[in-house]
């Protein structure tokens, strides 16, 4: 729902409004149209279209949120403006829960949830709304479970939207992602470094990227793949669930296939597909199935490079997985070919360290955003050179 109450016979939703006219006394709207504005209501509409500009800082933010939805504002400028203070307070989650009485938005920073804003019942579901338009879902269903993606511009990445139906209303969950990373910006030390750019260096073979869910393994295989376009071009695709990032759009030349298993593109018919499709690299966001584990194995084995993700709890574990898959398939799992053919294994998870500043840390530290922690990636290789 949005305002429009002040025009007498035009309806100009906020959405659709640009900014105030030069001499203030209209508004623009993205049609090119232009309407005169009464004198008593354009203060109204120029604090409208005027939302607040993050500032990186939680406590300033959420008052100046606060304060915008307490008089004329728009919900969509106002669901921009909670993306980019959880984005400006390196959030990789946020979260809308309804209480019956109210709505409580909180970020997760560095794996703890931090209390953001508490919204007025009205309020807080009027800015759901707005984001279920934003991610391309219905606006007015608040029965069904919803998924859909929110664009945002100038960002490779599209925030991903969940809405969940509950007993006193509805649930969002946003799932932030952060910018491309680079290998040397990954937190491995020297020898790791070493070790995973080594697999890379290989034309064909299976390089395994394990840890568990949350534990950067996606960014490791995007920091993967940059690598592997700077070193020696070629031409690459990465079959992803979802895809979490646009590569293209931050000048990586990989091609990108994201699943949808409803309309039979699974990952099993995504590698199929790349194998008739002379690429030199193949990534795979998860090794989930046994035929995709015989698939990737295959292309590996036939003279691409392959890198997959893989859910393990050590590189030991990640060759023991691999094989236990293979072994449900047909051919069944040949330990020497695996042993061929596969370059390395990479594992990590990441670890929650107490923030650097100390105890003396508040909900405003630049550190670590008020969730008195940092997350920091601890990892192992292993390579078949390895002792």
């Amino acid at each position: 729902m949005v305002r429009t109450r002040w025009l007498r016979s035009e309806f100009v939703p906020f959405d659709e409004m640009t900014a105030l006219t030069d001499d203030g006394t209209g508004v623009r709207t993205s049609q090119g149209s232009t309407f005169k504005l009464p004198p008593e209501h354009r203060p109204q509409v120029a604090r409208a279209l005027a939302p607040p500009i993050p500032t990186g800082r939680p406590t300033d933010d959420a008052e100046a949120l606060s304060a915008y939805v307490s008089g004329w504002w728009s919900p969509t400028r106002a669901a921009d403006a909670l993306l980019s203070s959880a984005a400006r307070a390196g959030a990789s989650d946020v979260h809308l829960e309804d209480s019956g009485g109210h709505i409580d938005a909180r970020f997760r920073i560095a794996g703890a949830m931090v209390p953001f804003l508490c919204l007025q019942l009205a309020d807080g579901r009027r800015l759901t709304a707005a984001l279920k338009h934003r991610a391309g879902c219905l606006p007015y269903r608040s029965d069904l479970v919803q998924e859909g993606r929110i664009p945002r511009d100038g960002v490779a990445a599209d925030v991903r939207a969940s809405f969940m139906p509950t007993a006193l209303g509805e649930r969002v969950a946003l799932r932030l992602f952060g910018r491309l990373m680079q290998l040397p910006e990954l937190g491995l030390d020297d020898a790791q470094h070493a070790e995973l750019t080594g697999m890379l260096a290989h034309d064909s073979g299976l390089v395994l990227v394990a840890g568990p869910s949350g534990g950067g393994k996606t960014t490791t295989v995007y920091a993967a793949l940059a690598h592997i376009c700077a070193l020696r071009g070629g031409a690459h695709l990465s079959i992803e669930d979802p895809v979490e990032q646009r590569l293209r759009l931050a000048g990586i030349p990989v091609d990108q296939v994201e699943l949808d298993p409803v309309r039979g593109l699974t990952a099993e018919a995504a590698l199929r597909g790349a194998l008739r499709q002379d690429v030199d690299v193949v990534a795979l966001s998860e090794v989930r199935l046994p035929s995709e584990a015989q698939l990737a194995l295959q292309a590996a084995h036939t003279g691409r490079l392959v890198v997959a993700g893989l859910h393990a709890g050590s590189v030991t574990e990640a060759r023991r997985r691999l094989l236990d898959l293979l072994s449900r398939t047909e051919t069944g799992a040949d330990e020497a070919i695996v042993d061929d053919t596969l370059r390395g294994v990479l594992h990590q998870r990441l670890v929650a360290m107490p923030c650097p500043e100390g105890p003396g840390c508040g909900p405003d530290c630049t550190t670590c955003f008020g969730a008195r922690q940092r997350l920091r990636p601890r990892a192992t290789t292993w390579t078949p050179r390895s002792p």
